[in-house]
């Protein structure tokens, strides 16, 4: 004969269901994170611009050098030269119609006013930033024209998407990009734009970087494509942010390795190094 189940029993039984069922869901709710394929070239744009506006409203951390005169020609200067080494990435014929740079964003140049800190970094979605100090501490036109072809690559080629994304993984960096308010106690847009300055690449990635580098610079310039070497001539990692998170390799300012790293066929490498440019407009206006 089939016992008979008491109401507190039953009670606690569909209790029991149901405690069981709102776990299955919360978990499945946890793992529903967007792989990094996800986020496309339109969502790095929008995020970029967005961490842009969170770093202007932010002088503690990031002094923002003023366009005006002197520094204005300063400002056209720089941004000629990074147009010209970034422009060719926008022309992405092969890439998805759907996951492609939009051509009319411009990829804007910010100068920091920070002399004692020597660094460089790049938004998702091609902004840059230079501090004062670090263009203070180079010579010539294709030692910057180094810096502004490998940030240009670190961004491109999703390194550092993928390490915002070790950080902050892709849900945060989506809410970010829909304007969802960050939880109590999660990242805000103010830490992952500070964060873009901290995050460190290993030798092995800064080593695939430079040899990107050099493949566009000699696309896009007839510069030199050896301005690693002499700025490491300049600068040592000690005091050098950029080169802290930019990890060096034993053999980088070795000439006959930057020389016979392999460029894209048809491509005729130049010797231009200076004309005086930098001086000019960098030097003498900072």
């Amino acid at each position: 004969m089939r016992k008979k189940i008491t109401k507190p029993v039953r009670k606690n039984y569909f209790f029991l269901v149901f405690l069981i069922g709102v776990l299955a869901f919360s978990s499945c709710r946890k793992e529903d994170v967007p792989a990094p394929s996800t986020f496309t070239k339109e969502k790095r744009e929008m995020l970029g611009d967005q961490m842009r506006i969170s770093i202007a409203a932010d002088p503690v951390n990031f002094p923002i050098l003023s366009h005006d005169s002197p520094a204005d020609s300063t400002y056209w200067y720089i941004q000629k030269l990074y147009n010209q080494a970034h422009n060719v990435l926008k022309i992405d014929g092969q890439s998805p119609r759907d996951d492609r740079w939009d051509r009319n964003r411009e990829w804007q140049v910010t100068i920091l006013d920070m002399d004692n800190v020597k660094t460089a970094f790049a938004t998702p979605g091609g902004h840059i930033y230079l501090s004062t100090g670090l263009l203070k501490s180079l010579e010539k036109e294709y030692e910057l024209y180094y810096i502004l072809t490998f940030e240009a690559t670190l961004m491109q080629e999703k390194y550092l998407l993928n390490r915002l994304i070790n950080e902050f993984n892709t849900t945060t960096l989506n809410n970010f990009v829909q304007g969802i308010p960050p939880p109590p106690g999660s990242p805000t847009l103010k830490d992952v734009s500070v964060m873009l300055g901290e995050l460190k690449f290993d030798e092995a990635m800064t080593s695939e970087m430079d040899e990107m580098a050099v493949s566009l610079i000699c696309q896009t310039s007839i510069f030199d494509r050896t301005g690693i070497i002499a700025i490491m001539d300049h600068l040592d990692e000690a005091n050098t942010k950029w080169m802290q998170t930019r990890r060096s390799y034993d053999y980088r300012n070795q000439v006959d390795y930057i020389l016979n790293l392999p460029v894209a066929s048809g491509d005729d490498c130049g010797n231009f190094r200076s004309n005086g440019g930098y001086q000019k407009y960098v030097l003498d206006k900072l």
